[in-house]
């Protein structure tokens, strides 16, 4: 399936490196707090 782009706004959202940390416990501590905060983007 294609993807295609809606009337509304696009967001790119790019996370690597540090932003994932180092450990795969911290890598799933930041992933969920930074969701967190891209749904509450998406809402507003």
């Amino acid at each position: 399936m294609a993807y295609e782009k809606g009337n509304g706004k696009t967001v790119v959202i790019a996370l690597g490196g540090n932003a994932l940390g180092n450990t795969p416990a911290e890598q799933l501590e930041l992933v969920q707090n930074t969701a967190k905060h891209i749904v509450d983007m998406i809402e507003e």
